[in-house]
Formats: C-alpha cells, structure tokens, sequence
C-alpha cells in the first residue's frame, strides 16, 4: 500500500458515501459505496490477503482515494450508479446493456392508447401502503403500477425493450387498444386502419366505440399489465354472462373471443408457485472475462419473464462477485421485487437486503436458497445464463448481423433494433413479365419461409416502376388486412430497391393503410445512397458499414429472388408462345424437351441430332424446333433489357 493512501485512510470517515479509487494518471479504476466508507477502505486495503486476482491488480495500481460521504447506504447506491456510468472505471464490470428500462404509459386521452415512456417522468407519483409515504421511484408491491399526475397510467419498468414490445403485442392482440396518434372525439374519423380489419383494434375512429365502452378495456388492460390476469379473466367471464342475459349475443361473442385469449395466454405462463410470490431468480455464467446474467421473474407465482444481460471485464471475478456488482447495478432502475433469489452467494448479502428494502418501500429478501423449489429456480436460471453465454459464441456472421442491427437503429435514429425487415424489388422487361419479391431477415438474418413473390397485374405491360412497387407493397398490405398469416406481422423496417422516387411510393402505400410505425428507407444502386423520409438528402453511412453492408445484402437479395421468378416467368412464355408454334410440337413433346435440356435457352442452343433424341422426337420435329428458336441463340438474354435498370432509369439513373 501506498504512503499516500495510507495517510490518506487515516482521513476516511465512519459514515456511508460512495468512494473512487485513482491510479498515477489521476483516471478513476473503481467505485463502490459502503455504508462505512472507512471499514470498506481498510477492507480494501489493509486485508488483502483474501482478495480476488483482480482485486489485487486494483489495489496495486491504486495512488490516490477520494469520497463522497451521503447522508445514507441508500443515498450512496445511486451516486455509485451515476459515478460508475460517467467514468466507466476499469475495474468495474460493465453492462453491454446498460441503458435506462421503459415503461408502458395508458394516457389519458379521451380514448387511450399504450406509448412507451424511457425514463420515470419527474411528476411520477407511486402508490404506496400503509405507512409508506409517496416516493419517487419506489414500486407498488401489489400492483407494480406507477401514476403520473399529468400524463396517465405509467407500468414498468420493463427489464428490456424486448419484453416490453412482447407485452404491446399481446395486449393490442388481446383487447385491441389504438396505437394510432388521431385525436379522436367519438365521432367517425376517415377511414380505419389496418389493425381494425386483422382484429387488433376494436376501432374508436369509427364512432362505434363509445368512451365508457373503451374506458371498461382500459381498466382491463390496466389489471392485466398489473399481473391481475386472474381479475381480467373473472370481470370478462361476468360481463360476457351480462351481455347474454341481455340478449346482447354479439357484445357476448366479442367478450368470450377476448376471455379465451386472455386465458391461453396466462396458461402459457409456468406456473411455479401456488403462493402469491413475487421473486427474481439470478443466475450467472462466467467464462474468459465474459459473462452472462440472467433473470427469472415470478409474479403471482407464475414465471412470467426471462431477461438476459452481457456483462464485460469479468476477468479474475467469481460468480459470486460478478452477482454482487451486477445487483446494484440493475436494481438502480429495474423494479425491485420482494425475494431476490442468488445462484452464488454474496458478501453482502444483508446489506443488500437493508439498501432494497429502504427502495422498495417494503422487507426485500436477498438470500442464496440451498434446497427446494427455489433452489430449482436459480438453478434454471443458471442454465439460462450458461446457454446465453454459448450463444455469445455464434457464428462470426450472426455476431456481425447483431452488430449491423445496432449500428441501424443508431443510424436511423430508431428506438430499437429493428427485428423484422423487409425488402421489395422489382424485375421486368420493358414492362412484360414484370415480378415482384419480398424477402425478410429477421435478427439480421434471412428467413428465407417468409420471402414472397409476387406477379404484377395492374401494371403488366407497362414500363412502370414506381406503379409496379406501389402495386407490390398495396397488395402485400391488403394480405395482411385480410388476416393472412403469410403476411404477418407488419415489419419493423421496411427497405425499397430505388431512390427518393420508390421511398415517396412506399410511404404512400403505407399511408393508405394508415400505417405509421413501420420505418422506411431506400437504397439506390448507383452510389449505395440511403433515404429516409422527411431528408432531400441521402444518409452519411461511412460510420455505419455494418449497417451498409446489411442493407446492401437485403436489396441484392431481394434482386436475385425478383431476377429468379423473373426468368421463370419469362421461360414460361416463351415455352408457351414459341415452343409450341413448332409444328409437330404438343404438350407432351413440350414436356419432354423441357425434362430433358432444363430451359428453353437450353433447348434453343441444342443442335438437330441432339432435339431428335430426345424420347418421342423425330428428325422433322426437330429440325422444326431448331429454326423456330434460332432469334433465341443470341447471348445476352438476362431479365432487363438494355436501358432498363429496373429502377424507372436507364441504368445511369436517369427516367426513360
């Protein structure tokens, strides 16, 4: 130990705070809080004879201390927080997914819909019982509900973005709340949206929906985002019995639809406790300084939700230790359940009972349970965590698709990654034979089960890009209104082959529809460029290459999958509308000439004798094929003709 500090740790006072550990250069290598910053200190460094390897490398290369002394442990915890995000010191672990947790907001609108709101709003007021005060930031135990006094209903946090956005999709699934922004009054209002016709909307802008009628599915979806799904199912099964009493049989039909998903979506959720428990259960996997947390959360006895985190620089930690810094971490936004159950156990463990108990408002066990049912918990959580530190090692092209995604959404300025993309081309000859395709990548990766193609119609034998694309994109569209599973979900990301000319097309078609959060962006050949709504200019990409490179890859594969259907359909008419004209030449000629040379380009380069063996040919039918096809020999016959690039250009971008 230093001269300096041991001087300096004659200074340190027996009260809470939060400390930082220095090296020669002055940069902060560690922080931590301790309910006696002088214990801990001496702790750290006058008996060193237990610490881990990585402990001893930090008290090595510590010159200096410095503190901030708080009024308690718990005021200590979050300047930690703050200390540790702003000079991410060397030597604490460090979360690849440190970002603040969001909530879902019910505003109070005359006709409410879900937002998601990232950070606790300043006004928040939380329910409290019995002698616990109004707090910021504390969590209603029973409810898990937070009340803004300005803005509506706020529930959460959600422990990611992931979950939160699984959790909108089953309640716009099961009670058809808006998403739309319309400042809706109760009286009709244009023309409904797409959610109305694939039963994800119960449709407000009609006029049909009175305020009390959606006022009764909100405080539904209220109980049901509380974790009360036993009270949505219960006042459900009673109004569905009102309404047939009444003799109200379609009112009774709506509320038994609605029951039946909302009891399958509860049975599909593990039951692990009879006990109206709320836990979570942590488990982690550590492995060359690389490690993964996860969580198992129980609400009602019932395991509800299973989160991941990476955590960085864990070399020379043990499990144990990489819990401990990760819990007060985590639990600085995330909610604060009753019983934090450990797979490791912890130094500190009743301390970090004390700090949780004073955030929550209520007892909070922290415990590293030995046997029995939640033994079995963290043990599941263990192996949860084991399986997400193998999938850390995935293929070099899943981790670069993992990257392109971020650098997506940082480039598109998204709120998330976006999971479903879908990209559309169109392949046509001056207009003939014009084709379509949609190819998905979801997590960055092509789901080749949901490509579709797609033969133009309206616009056949017209050289038409723009209309063709619009045709494509209403049609895909009207799929997904009628309910076709082929067609959903809606993608996060859409992506046009073309310039500003195909992104003004697509935001025309998704505004028929009323769509608005479906992001678009297009990529044109000739310099890569990439457009986005609402810019005349295209995107700076040159700090996103991942990104580029992954927007490339759809467009070229939207491309060859366009080009392939094209080339068939071409075949087609050319085996129809030529082949047959042969004299001498049937279908079952036809047939056996294609089975056996595989194409018609393959037929028409062909000599005589080898059209006249093929099984059923003769010398003259032959011959008659060979002079029938001879204008089809010439090389060169690709999907578009000269001065078409199938962007409404002549291949140096500019209109034909």
């Amino acid at each position: 130990m230093r001269q300096g500090i041991a001087e300096k740790l004659k200074t340190v006072p027996d009260e809470p705070g939060a400390y930082m550990v220095l090296d020669d250069a002055g940069t902060i290598i560690y922080v931590g809080k301790a309910a006696s910053l002088r214990k801990r200190l001496q702790q750290w460094f006058r008996d060193t004879d237990r610490h881990s390897p990585w402990a001893l490398r930090m008290v090595e290369r510590a010159a200096d201390l410095d503190f901030i002394v708080t009024r308690s442990e718990l005021e200590a915890f979050p300047l930690e927080h703050s200390l540790i995000k702003e000079h991410q010191p060397h030597f604490n672990i460090r979360l690849a997914d440190d970002k603040s947790y969001p909530y879902l907001r019910l505003t109070d609108e005359k006709y409410p819909r879900l937002t998601v709101v990232r950070d606790l709003p300043p006004d928040a007021q939380v329910r409290i019982p019995g002698r616990y005060k109004q707090q910021r930031g504390l969590h209603d135990p029973k409810q898990h509900e937070v009340l803004s006094l300005r803005e509506g209903r706020l529930f959460g946090p959600f422990p990611s973005a992931t979950s939160m956005r699984r959790t909108m999709r089953v309640v716009q699934q099961l009670f058809g709340l808006r998403s739309c922004r319309r400042a809706l009054t109760g009286e009709a209002q244009g023309r409904p949206c797409l959610n109305l016709h694939i039963d994800r909307c119960v449709g407000p802008c009609t006029g049909e929906v009175t305020p009390e009628e959606y006022a009764e599915i909100c405080d539904e979806v209220a109980l049901f985002l509380s974790g009360k799904s036993g009270e949505v199912i219960a006042r459900l099964r009673a109004d569905m019995e009102r309404a047939a009493e009444r003799l109200d049989f379609e009112r009774a039909a709506q509320l038994r639809d609605r029951l039946q998903a909302v009891e399958k979506v509860t049975e599909g959720q593990l039951m692990v406790s009879t006990e109206e428990r709320e836990q979570d259960a942590l488990g982690v996997a550590v492995e060359n300084g690389r490690a993964v947390v996860a969580i198992l959360s129980v609400r009602r006895g019932r395991l509800l939700e299973k989160e991941q985190f990476n955590v960085a620089e864990t070399d020379g930690r043990t499990p144990g230790e990489v819990l401990e810094e990760f819990v007060g971490r985590h639990y600085q936004e995330a909610h604060v359940p009753r019983e934090v159950l450990l797979a490791h156990e912890i130094e500190d463990a009743d301390e970090w009972a004390e700090v949780l108990s004073q955030m929550r408002g209520v007892k909070v066990r922290v415990h590293t349970p030995q046997r029995g049912e939640k033994r079995r918990l963290t043990e599941l959580a263990v192996h949860n965590a084991e399986l997400g530190l193998r999938r850390q090692a995935g293929s070099p092209e899943e981790q670069r698709a993992l990257a392109a995604l971020d650098q997506l959404a940082e480039a598109l300025e998204l709120e998330e990654p976006p999971q479903r993309m879908e990209c559309y081309d169109v392949s046509t000859t001056q207009g003939r034979e014009s084709t379509g395709s949609m190819v998905v990548f979801g997590g960055g990766m092509p789901e080749k089960s949901a490509y579709r193609r797609f033969r133009m119609r309206a616009t056949e034998g017209k050289p038409d890009d723009f209309a063709m694309m619009e045709e494509m994109l209403q049609r895909r569209l009207r799929r997904a209104a009628e309910g076709d599973e082929k067609f959903l979900p809606l993608p996060d990301l859409l992506v046009v082959d073309g310039g500003k000319g195909q992104l003004g097309v697509a935001l025309r078609a998704l505004g028929a529809w009323e769509i608005d959060d479906v992001a678009v962006v297009s990529l044109a050949k000739r310099e890569e460029e990439v457009f986005v709504p609402g810019r005349s200019e295209a995107l700076e990409m040159s700090d996103y290459p991942e990104a580029q490179a992954l927007l490339q890859r759809m467009r070229d594969e939207a491309h060859r999958f366009a080009i392939t259907h094209h080339r068939g359909v071409r075949e087609k008419r050319l085996t129809e509308s030529v082949l047959e004209q042969a004299p001498g030449i049937g279908a079952a000629r036809r047939n056996m000439l294609l089975a056996s040379f595989g194409s018609i380009d393959a037929i028409a380069r062909a000599r005589v004798e080898e059209l006249a063996a093929v099984p059923g040919m003769t010398e003259s039918a032959a011959r008659a094929v060979h002079e029938m096809l001879g204008e089809y020999r010439e090389p060169g016959t690709g999907n578009r003709e000269p001065g078409n690039d199938g962007n409404g250009g002549d291949g140096n971008g500019r209109p034909i």
